[in-house]
């Protein structure tokens, strides 16, 4: 008889759980997918429909419905107020209409207002709306559910191009891509008592099945002068407004054709000088480098890269850690962000990211210090199959640097994702890290690392339950570890209560190079409630109440089997000018298994590992109205930390010169008193930020941030130049000064970019 490993052994349980799991949530699932379908007949107040007529003369886009094309449009209006509630009676109506020939979709919408008193926070494309008038018109041209493209703009003609993925039931960082640009023609006009948008969208921009007669569509616009946001289709007060399960129909008078995307060239050129003060050197050079974006059909987009470079892209903000994992700060590059949720929407938040694009072109020199990889070139396949069927295939190659004992490594990863049931889906992942050649300083068993992975996404027709199953395998040169790794998260949401559960497990060999792991050999059991209270009143939304605790623990362990048992209770009120206020109690019990020094800058006096240590604190938040020109949020907590106190004061102050400058201040402030250590930890973080927007295409914003923990004053200023299409000229300048205890500076790196891309 064969006896089962504890590595089989725990697959199967594991297994059987996501089963029982599954079992459980099949009869709610089925009878979602008939609701869902019982809507789509018989709600037609809830899912609109439109008919779009075909055209043959031309459009002049000026924010002018004087053509007389738009008089015979078939024209449609805004019907239900998302923000604060949901109703149909609501004031400043807003009206669109839409036509299109073999090239073109064109869009006039006039939105009414009772006050000429608009929001325009910026002139710079992708301008943020959150409280800023705005109107955005989301194509979901497969009809999936799961990804779109949003148009948006304001009565000054700004644009704004987005891709939504991931159904939108996420966040706004996970499911918006705000760096993917297309071109389109936008222009607007104010008049007493409305405003207008004239967009001109080519069909070159999205992909779409060929012969198509109907696509998604929605439309939603943000009006602060009334503190309302209205859409066209009633979307649910608990979900985003862009939230791809509530949508409407756009029907085409005759079927499309093909998208006719064109092939793009974008070649560039890049001049620095950088001095480096630490290690007393200096280099210019000129390199030069080209993207280059080739259509596959209607739904594919390979993308090559030779020599990238990023200098231009935005600087990190810096980030004061008191924990002692790494912190996950937000990709940025552009090669890496186009349909980049196909590659990153796995794993589980805070506890496993098996694919994160910021690994490829970082890595760490001898003494374990982040330094830059040059990447050499890369390909990426990534898009639709077909109308179910996603692909992802991306490959870079980085160079080595045997000074710093960084190898060559080929960087490989493979995503495919098959759309089932309604809005649900199969995935499934491949990674490859493995190192291009043998070398002295690189250890046999670092010589590849490779993952394999499965998981099912939950995503029921009316967004209510969503969740997801995954299980993942990792393989390295050793031949006996326990790569395994797999869990479960579910979540049920409604427009009063959110209930959901998360449980993990990683293996404890398994790896992910390219991924981001807090801990491996330990499991996380993590509940969530929360409950939201609508009060009849004329300043309150609503007050929500939330109670979030998570476990870590070892299932065998000789030493330590609890190493986290944290919880936290909020209690917040939201008001209806987007204000909100919340209080709240946070208690920890964390096991350190090894020395730890929580403030960053005390190394050599760390709080001993081998003991759970005990962190209790109470904290009062308030973030005020965004739709002033000065608003701010400010936060302050105290308690127990460790083994002694801890005081934060973090602010964050914004003060809007419309349309032209937003001037910021990030203000933190931690003073930290543990018991072993003879004197308090005072730790700042100071970073005030203007964002100048000359025109629609001349911008320039500087960054200043002092850092006490990191001992850093940076300095990053960047112009930037669109003076064709997409086509840049950026001029970024950055300076890092050591800050001593002193209070002395010493200049550690300065450089000067001069950086040039042409889109052909």
């Amino acid at each position: 008889m064969r006896t089962r490993t504890l590595y089989q052994i725990k697959v199967v349980e594991l297994l059987r759980l996501i089963y029982c799991v599954m079992k459980i949530f099949d009869r709610y699932f089925i009878a979602f997918i008939f609701l869902g379908l019982y809507q789509n007949f018989h709600g037609q107040d809830v899912f609109p429909e439109m008919n779009v007529k075909f055209i043959s003369s031309t459009i002049s886009i000026d924010g002018y419905d004087s053509e007389k094309v738009w008089k015979l449009a078939d024209s449609t209006y805004i019907n239900w107020r998302y923000f604060p509630d949901n109703e149909n009676n609501f004031e400043n109506k807003t009206q669109l209409k839409i036509l299109y020939d073999d090239s073109n979709i064109y869009l006039m919408c006039k939105a009414y207002s009772i006050s000429n008193k608009y929001v325009i926070p910026s002139l710079k494309w992708d301008f943020s709306g959150r409280a800023a008038d705005k109107i955005n018109f989301v194509f979901d041209t497969f009809s999936d559910g799961n990804i779109a493209y949003m148009f948006g703009s304001n009565m000054a003609g700004v644009k704004s191009d987005i891709l939504v993925s991931n159904g939108g039931v996420g966040t706004p960082r996970s499911d918006l891509n705000r760096t993917w640009d297309s071109k389109f023609e936008v222009e607007g006009q104010v008049f007493d008592g409305f405003y207008t948008i004239e967009m001109k969208i080519p069909l070159s921009t999205m992909n779409f099945p060929k012969g198509v007669d109907s696509w998604r569509f929605n439309f939603f616009r943000i009006d602060p002068s009334e503190n309302q946001k209205t859409s066209w289709s009633k979307i649910p007060q608990q979900f985003r407004d862009y939230n791809l399960a509530f949508m409407g129909k756009i029907n085409f008078e005759k079927p499309l054709g093909k998208s006719n995307a064109k092939i793009s060239v974008i070649p560039f050129i890049n001049s620095i000088s950088i001095s480096n003060f630490e290690e007393d050197f200096k280099n210019e050079e000129i390199s030069i480098g080209s993207d280059i974006k080739v259509p596959i059909g209607n739904g594919l987009m390979l993308d090559l890269t030779y020599n990238p470079d990023f200098s231009q892209a935005e600087v990190d903000d810096e980030i004061v850690n008191l924990r002692r994992f790494e912190i996950k700060l937000p990709e940025k590059r552009q090669f890496f962000l186009q349909n980049s949720d196909i590659f990153s929407n796995y794993g589980a938040v805070r506890t496993i990211a098996p694919f994160f694009t910021r690994r490829i072109g970082l890595a760490r020199d001898p003494n374990g210090n982040l330094i830059e990889n040059d990447i050499i070139g890369g390909i990426r396949l990534s898009g639709k199959i077909s109308n179910g069927l996603k692909i992802g295939l991306l490959s870079m190659l980085t160079n080595d640097d045997i000074s710093n004992e960084v190898p060559s490594n080929l960087n490989t990863v493979l995503s495919l994702n098959q759309k089932v049931f309604n809005r649900s889906a199969i995935k499934f992942l491949f990674i490859n890290r493995e190192t291009t050649k043998d070398y002295d300083f690189v250890d046999k068993n670092d010589k590849f690392n490779r993952l394999l992975g499965l998981e099912y996404d939950l995503n029921s027709v009316d967004n209510v339950w969503n969740g997801r199953f995954f299980t993942y395998n990792s393989f390295s040169p050793l031949k006996k570890e326990n790569g395994f790794s797999g869990g479960v998260r579910v979540k049920r949401e409604t427009r009063e209560q959110e209930i959901s559960f998360e449980y993990s497990y990683l293996g404890d060999d398994f790896r992910s190079d390219l991924g981001i792991l807090r801990r491996v050999g330990i499991s996380k059991f993590c509940p969530f409630y929360a409950y939201k209270i609508y009060p009849s009143t004329k300043k309150i939304n609503f007050f929500r109440f939330a109670y979030y605790h998570w476990l870590w623990f070892k299932l065998k362990s000789s030493t330590q089997n609890i190493h986290e048992n944290n919880s936290l209770i909020m209690i917040s009120a939201n008001y209806k000018n987007q204000s909100s206020i919340e209080f709240r109690f946070f208690n920890s019990n964390e096991f350190l298994p090894n020395n730890f020094d929580p403030t960053g800058i005390n190394p050599e006096s760390p709080l001993l590992g081998g003991n759970t240590y005990q962190s209790r604190f109470i904290q009062l938040g308030y973030n005020s109205d965004p739709s002033r020109r000065f608003y701010y949020s400010t936060s302050h907590n105290y308690g127990k930390f460790y083994n002694g106190r801890k005081y934060t004061f973090d602010n964050n102050l914004f003060l809007r010169f419309e349309p032209n400058l937003i001037a910021s201040l990030k203000l933190n402030y931690d003073i930290i008193s543990l018991d072993h250590l003879a004197k308090k930890s005072h730790l700042w973080l100071v970073g005030p930020k203007f964002d100048f927007s000359f025109s629609k295409k001349l911008f320039w914003a500087t960054l200043i941030q002092f850092n006490s923990q990191s001992e850093n004053l940076g300095i990053n200023s960047r112009l930037q130049w669109r003076f064709t299409g997409l086509s840049n000229l950026f001029l970024v300048y950055n300076d890092n000064y050591l800050v001593q205890e002193n209070q002395q500076l010493s200049p550690r790196v300065r450089s000067i970019n001069l950086k040039i891309s042409y889109w052909f």
